[in-house]
């Protein structure tokens, strides 16, 4: 195999004049750039990196190539497995010491599915054929404790089987195959042996009802908790997330909206206990006194003061734009919600279900980017994650066109009181898919907001709850300093937040160095780069 792997590795904190940024360690894989990207997911002790990649010459047959990492981005073995002929990869999880991968054969509900289950301990793999699971159109698919579970789409209906690999029985979950239902979030509880289900549906008076539903790996029923809206003639729940369980108690998060027009209200609330009761607190632009904060000073006086008009004229204030919670941070004294405020600019943009048009955010068929045990406190919808892969064949909805207004966080403690509240802004940046934006890391005080531009890295900065900075640029840059970089592929690059106060960033790079010989050349790389941020170091310009 002519590919090699190069390591470069330097733990240097050498501060520049942007020292809130800090490349940290760095792992390289020689590629070129025309091969597929690789995917990236969190396992315990570090990351895996994998892809499937076609041999040379004129034929269908292709490898599924892999290497690990530990946290200090160090590796020192690779590995192929040849897959079978013309099938590509659909779906992965992580499950313990094992890696399992979906692959299909073609595009359509009745294609040809199997799972490869590997064994990073041994490399031991197995062929798992899936001949008995129903045709859908696969959207999101997991393993729990040796059951493959499945989400699909099969005649405009939501449908779930699970599928126990030991002796091949399948199982087809119940409350969930049914007309106008929509299957917002599913989740997986390997500790509890359970697998959460959050749906959405209307019913014969076309009123949307949000329910929480749970199995056991066998596909029984645990329980089934309907969220009932006081309002539901006038208001619904536009969407949800649902959060893992913590002292024995489980919440559902989202916004809130007018009934079939694009006005949100604002979030709700919803906390369940153990015996499956629930209260629900809402919240509007009232409990959010820094929602305008992104906006100038003059602007955000004048909205200040269209809301108090509507307020005293006993009016709901409504946010006229998409208003959508990514994602939730739990902690022991409440939770941080992020949530992307941002509107539709293209002509064909046609409202659906009192959304929007691309609705392609809600799903993510080959699970969360980093999901999993190694997942630290983050509880992130797996629908809702823009990091896509690059040869995926269910890719988003590219006819839209987007306008990111602002970031907006808010801290609730357990007792539903709102901490504090604030916003960056987004400077109405346009694009192509409605995903989320940017990627958090929150400590419980410290809060970094980073996001990718081109190939540009933009840093936000609050710390509890008052701003900073925002949108602080900084270049790429590498380890060693006797390399240079002469060309980054934009649409490879990909970014996540990892741990703690650490980011990683994938992608491809042409890098110049000097051979042994003093002769200038350039490698073709693929490249995990981890970023250490402290917006703490920041320096305002005098």
């Amino acid at each position: 195999m002519k590919s090699i792997l190069v390591f470069a590795f330097m733990f240097s904190l050498s501060i520049s004049g942007q020292a809130q940024v800090m490349f940290v360690e760095r792992f390289e894989y020689e590629t070129k750039y025309t091969e597929n990207d690789f995917m990236i997911m969190n396992r315990p002790g570090g990351l895996i990196a994998f892809r499937t990649q076609p041999e040379k010459g004129f034929n269908l047959r292709s490898r599924l190539q892999f290497f690990l990492t530990d946290y200090q981005l160090e590796s020192d073995k690779f590995s192929e497995i040849r897959i079978r002929d013309s099938f590509e990869l659909t779906g992965y999880d992580m499950e313990g010491d094992y890696f399992y991968v979906l692959f299909q054969k073609g595009s359509s509900a009745n294609s040809e599915r199997y799972i490869v289950e590997i064994n990073l301990q041994t490399e031991e793999t197995k062929e798992i054929s899936l001949e008995y699971i129903h045709a859908m159109d696969m959207q999101e698919f997991f393993v729990l404790n040796r059951k493959a579970v499945f989400l699909g789409i099969s005649e405009m209906r939501p449908l779930v089987q699970i599928f126990n690999m030991e002796d091949n029985d399948v199982f087809t979950v119940q409350g969930v195959y049914s007309k106008d239902t929509n299957v917002l979030q599913m989740r997986k509880d390997s500790e509890l042996g359970l697998i959460d289900l959050l749906v959405s549906k209307r019913d014969r008076l076309k009123i949307k009802q949000m329910s929480v539903l749970s199995f056991d790996e066998y596909g029984s029923k645990i329980r089934e908790i309907n969220l009932e809206n006081p309002n539901p003639r006038e208001n619904e729940f536009t969407e949800g997330i649902l959060s893992p369980f913590y002292n024995y108690q489980q919440n559902v998060i989202g916004t809130y909206g007018r009934k079939r027009r694009e006005a949100y209200l604002g979030i709700y609330i919803a906390d369940i206990n153990e015996f499956g009761e629930y209260d629900i607190n809402y919240y509007t632009l009232e409990d959010f006194p820094n929602f305008y904060n992104y906006l100038s000073e003059r602007h955000r006086e004048r909205k200040l003061k269209q809301l108090e008009r509507r307020i005293k004229r006993e009016k709901d204030p409504v946010i006229s734009d998409i208003f959508t919670t990514r994602e939730i941070i739990p902690f022991r004294d409440g939770f941080l919600i992020y949530n992307d405020h941002f509107n539709a600019t293209n002509t064909r943009y046609i409202p659906r279900d009192g959304v929007y048009a691309n609705d392609a955010y809600r799903f993510y068929p080959r699970g969360s980017f980093f999901q999993g045990p190694g997942l630290g406190f983050h509880s992130r919808n797996p629908m809702l994650n823009s990091n896509r892969d690059p040869y995926n064949s269910l890719a988003w909805q590219q006819n839209g066109s987007y306008k990111f207004l602002s970031s907006y966080f808010i801290f609730i403690n357990r007792e539903g009181q709102v901490i504090w509240d604030n916003a960056f802004s987004l400077a109405n940046k346009n694009r192509f898919s409605p995903g989320k934006f940017g990627e958090v890391a929150f400590d419980g005080e410290k809060l970094h907001y980073m996001y990718l531009e081109g190939n540009l890295l933009h840093l936000s900065y609050m710390k509890n709850g008052e701003v900073v900075f925002e949108n602080q640029e900084f270049e790429i840059e590498l380890i060693n300093d006797n390399e240079r970089i002469r060309d980054t592929r934009e649409s490879s690059l990909s970014l996540s937040w990892w741990y703690s106060d650490y980011y990683l960033l994938s992608g491809k790079q042409r890098i110049r160095f000097l051979n042994d010989q003093g002769k200038e050349e350039n490698r073709d790389v693929f490249f995990l780069t981890k970023i250490k941020v402290d917006g703490d170091l920041f320096v305002p310009e005098e």
